[in-house]
């Protein structure tokens, strides 16, 4: 009998920090027991301080702050001697490196819930002036069979506020300003991102056989930086446009160019959104609520200043395509042609009619965050005549 109230059943775990125990108590629930492993590779007196502090935090949000449905439950902290022992509620499910290499990866749809679960979980902390400082998919668990719920269990490395001091590093998954001992609330933003890119479903299938781990070192360099667009890493299905912008967004590798916190990313999460254009000075909404097409040339809807005479009347239409959910340009059959200009590569939506004029439409293509729409277009010189910035943003 542990702390005169639970009787521990079984070892579920042994690492370099701590053990923990599958347990029952009096009324026959399974709880489990975290102690400090004193044969492990950390000091004992650090790992008694990371338990302590979990256990404040944990008795703190759920006595305080109504805890939380993806945060593990308190259940009862007390001693045996000087050994700490925490108790936390049974989360019956698998640990999501373990199913993520067992499935292959997460699917869009669970993906996306699993997600939206983990975001707003970390909005909670934000908001409550935590920071949690190891998001990853080690510290997950995920019940498959109660609609994927998912559930953080470790909350050893929680601090209040932000700054500079020494700080927790999980290689792939830590951000680029660990290295300068700086952590903010974007950090847990980047170490959210690596976490749901790394546990989707890959599109190279020879990376399916990975641990999360082993994935997030094939997609994000050594500076911080992505290889490429997330949703041509992983399958995003549906939620592409979605994902692809705020994977991209919460992965900079400048803290200041993120979401600014959990709160932030959540709402961008789950909310649609407008696409901007900027040229020059000048900037256009397009809301998908009051006008899905727009054409943009000499007199459009938006019409641009064209002294060489190189566009058309309407020289492209870019539209929204609810079933997709996706923004789609399409040259209107131009002489000068149209590309986009992404990652420093051109895509060519249309080369141009050129010398087999009048032309026809050409055929859509998808528009990302962040790409450059060129118009007239020499694809043999990659010279562009007047370029537009696209850029999607929260409603």
């Amino acid at each position: 009998m542990v702390l005169g109230r639970y009787v521990i059943r079984s070892v579920l775990g042994c690492g370099g920090m701590g053990i923990a125990y599958l347990a029952e108590d009096r009324g026959g629930r399974k709880v489990v027991i975290k102690q400090p492993n004193p044969g492990g590779n950390v000091p004992i007196d650090l790992v008694v301080e990371k338990l302590e502090k979990e256990a404040e935090f944990l008795r703190e949000i759920w006595s305080k702050y109504g805890g939380h449905p993806n945060i593990v439950k308190f259940i009862d902290f007390g001693h045996i001697g000087a050994t700490p022992l925490l108790v936390e509620e049974y989360v019956e499910g698998e640990n999501l490196p373990d199913y993520v290499v067992k499935t292959g990866g997460l699917d869009p749809d669970v993906g996306y819930n699993v997600a939206v679960q983990l975001a707003d979980a970390l909005a909670f902390l934000h908001r409550i002036g935590r920071l949690h400082r190891d998001f990853a998919p080690d510290n997950i668990i995920i019940q498959p069979h109660n609609n994927y719920r998912v559930v953080l269990i470790d909350f050893g490395t929680v601090k209040r506020g932000k700054g500079q001091g020494t700080q927790v590093t999980k290689p792939g998954f830590s951000p680029p300003e660990i290295i300068r001992g700086e952590f903010y609330e974007s950090s847990d933003v980047y170490m959210w991102g690596a976490t749901v890119l790394s546990i989707l479903k890959p599109l190279n299938a020879q990376l399916a056989t990975l641990a999360p781990q082993q994935r997030i070192a094939r997609y994000i360099a050594t500076d911080g930086r992505l290889v490429d667009s997330p949703c041509n890493l992983v399958d995003c299905g549906k939620y592409e446009r979605k994902l692809s912008w705020v994977l991209s967004k919460a992965l900079d590798p400048d803290y200041r160019n993120r979401f600014w916190d959990g709160v932030e990313l959540s709402n961008a999460l789950v909310q649609e959104r407008r696409a901007n254009l900027f040229y020059k000075d000048q900037k256009w909404v397009l809301d998908p609520g009051k006008k899905a097409a727009v054409t943009i040339g000499r007199r459009a809807d938006i019409s641009l200043d064209d002294p060489y005479g190189y566009l058309e009347e309407r020289h492209v239409e870019i539209q929204y395509d609810e079933g997709s959910d996706v923004w789609l340009i399409r040259d209107l059959g131009s002489v000068n042609g149209t590309a986009i200009k992404r990652y420093g590569n051109f895509i060519v939506v249309s080369p141009g009619c050129r010398r087999t004029c009048p032309g026809t439409p050409s055929k859509p293509v998808q528009l990302q965050d962040g790409d450059e729409i060129v118009l007239a277009f020499s694809e043999i010189l990659k010279l562009p005549y007047i370029t537009l910035k696209f850029k999607l943003s929260n409603v």
